[in-house]
C-alpha cells in the first residue's frame, strides 16, 4: 500500500466517455481523487491526460468478475482508500450510431441480449460483490435510466438490464446499510451522449452529460433520501423517484404459526 490519501476516492466506469467523463470532470473539480475505468483504453488515457495526476485510468472490462476484484484492490493498494464507487458502464442492443426507431425485434438475438446483459447487468452486479467488503466505503451509485422506471420498447434488451439493476439495488439497499455502505441508483432521461442513437437525438431534446455529473456528486456528497432518483431535464433538476407500494404486499408476507 503507497499510503492512505487525504483526498477521498471515487472509481467511475465507462469513465471514457459520455456521463463517465462529465462525471470524472466532476468528481475531480470537487476534490476527489478520480479512478476512471472503460474498455475505450485510448479515450480513456486521453481524458485522464487531461485530467492529470493523482487522476488515473485504468482499462477494465465490467464483465470480468476477476478484473474487478483487481481493480478494487489497485486501487485500495495505491490510495489507502475507496470511497465512492460509481456504476456507469452501459450499452444497449444496437451499436452506437446506427438508427434506433426500427423494428426491435430486428436486434432481439441471444447474441445482443447476452451482451446488453453481460455490460448492463452482470458489470454492476461484479462490481458490488467486488467493493462491498472494502472498508471505508460508503456510496455506491449505479446508474439506471428512465428505462428502469417506464419500459422503452425501442429497446427491450436495454430495458431488462435496467429494470435489474433497479431491483438488484433495491434488494441490496438493507444489506448494504448493515455493511455501512448507502446504495443510490439514478435514472436520467435523453442525454446527448455517443450512446443516444442518431434519429432519437432528431426527434428529442437531449440533456447535457455534465447534469447527471452534478446529480450524481451530489448524491454522492449529501444525506438526501434516496435511494431511486430520476434526472430526465435539468429545469426540473433531480428529484427523488417514490417506489410505488404493491397492495397486500405487507399482509401476504406476514407469517403466522398456526396450531
Amino acid at each position: 500500500m503507497v499510503g492512505q490519501s487525504v483526498a477521498k476516492v471515487v472509481l467511475i466506469t465507462g469513465a471514457a466517455t459520455g456521463i463517465g467523463a462529465a462525471t470524472a470532470r466532476e468528481f475531480a473539480g470537487r476534490g476527489f481523487i478520480v479512478v476512471g475505468a472503460d474498455v475505450d483504453a485510448g479515450l480513456g488515457a486521453s481524458l485522464f491526460a487531461e485530467l492529470g495526476a493523482p487522476h488515473e485510468f485504468h482499462v477494465l472490462d465490467v464483465r470480468d468478475a476477476a478484473a474487478w476484484a483487481a481493480i478494487i484492490d489497485a486501487v485500495v493498494d495505491r490510495h489507502g482508500r475507496l470511497d465512492v464507487l460509481h456504476l456507469n458502464a452501459g450499452v444497449m442492443m444496437r451499436p452506437k450510431g446506427s438508427p434506433i426507431m426500427d423494428d426491435p425485434l430486428d436486434w432481439f438475438t441471444p447474441e445482443t441480449y447476452a451482451k446488453v446483459r453481460s455490460v448492463n447487468l452482470d458489470g454492476v452486479a461484479f462490481g458490488i460483490m467486488a467493493g462491498m467488503n472494502v472498508q471505508g466505503l460508503s456510496r455506491i451509485i449505479v446508474t439506471a435510466s428512465g428505462a428502469a422506471l417506464l419500459p422503452l420498447d425501442i429497446d427491450p434488451c436495454y430495458t431488462a438490464t435496467k429494470y435489474g439493476v433497479l431491483g438488484l439495488s433495491l434488494a441490496l439497499e438493507k444489506p448494504l446499510a448493515e455493511r455501512g455502505i448507502r446504495i443510490d441508483v439514478i435514472c436520467p432521461g435523453a442525454i446527448d451522449t455517443s450512446l443516444t442513437a442518431p434519429d432519437v437525438r432528431e426527434a428529442i431534446r437531449q440533456e447535457d452529460p455534465s447534469f447527471i455529473a452534478r446529480s450524481v456528486a451530489t448524491i454522492a456528497t449529501s444525506e438526501a433520501s434516496g435511494p431511486v432518483w430520476m434526472a430526465f431535464t435539468e429545469k426540473e433538476g433531480l428529484q427523488r423517484y417514490e417506489i410505488p407500494g404493491l397492495p397486500g404486499m405487507a399482509g401476504a408476507l406476514d407469517v403466522t404459526d398456526e396450531a
